[in-house]
């Protein structure tokens, strides 16, 4: 067994112990490799309650190379591509050995209310929260509520960007800055609580399922 495998169940060992009950995170299948988390949106932020799926792939280097996180849940943030590449220090030039996957998920949720704004890798949400801070919050909400609540199977990030963050002359003409689009929401929180913890659930059951297979 490499040392890096020896590491990586180590450290899905004490994940499972030591995480806080908003990150989630285990191998896929039999790939120790490969891993699939969930951050759940922080509580009074535009986030809230959303389930932000994400793909993490460990290099067998690792620890000596950082793993490769990607947003899959559609996603409006200045720190976060439209494919979605996360681009936040420790991922990239301040990547340390001792950084585990706990301490990646914990980045990764804080900067989702509080963007890196020295850092912007979308430059059309970094320039609504500049500028804009109720429209941006806005549009956030609506992402969330639409993309991030459990049951959407689009797995690419693609966004559709309000026509009022593009440069327009006509702006002034356009009676609805959002994508029709993002009108779509849930307005029964019964409905959604429960939908929530059904999915809850069944990641969970995964997780031991694959759990007692890779032991097994």
């Amino acid at each position: 067994m490499s040392t890096a495998i020896k590491l990586i169940m180590q450290e899905w060992k004490a994940f499972e112990y030591n995480a806080p009950d908003y990150i989630f995170a285990g191998p896929m299948k039999n790939d120790i490799f490969h891993w699939h988390a969930i951050i759940i949106g922080p509580p009074d932020t535009p986030f809230a309650d959303g389930i932000f799926n994400l793909d993490i792939i460990y290099s067998y280097e690792h620890p000596f190379k950082a793993p490769k996180c990607t947003m899959k849940t559609k996603i409006f943030h200045p720190n976060i591509s439209s494919n979605g590449k996360i681009s936040i220090s420790i991922l990239e030039d301040d990547w340390r050995p001792v950084f585990t996957i706990e301490k990646i998920l914990l980045s990764i949720s804080s900067i989702l209310d509080t963007p890196i704004m020295d850092h912007p890798i979308n430059r059309k949400a970094a320039r609504c929260f500049r500028e804009n801070r109720n429209t941006y919050n806005s549009i956030v909400r609506k992402y969330t509520s639409k993309y991030a609540n459990g049951s959407s199977t689009d797995s690419e990030n693609e966004q559709d960007i309000p026509k009022m963050l593009h440069t327009d002359t006509d702006s002034k003409n356009e009676q609805d800055p959002l994508p029709k689009m993002l009108h779509t929401e849930t307005n029964n929180p019964l409905f959604d609580f429960l939908r929530f913890i059904l999915f809850f659930l069944t990641i969970l059951a995964l997780l031991i399922f694959d759990s007692y297979k890779f032991f097994k």
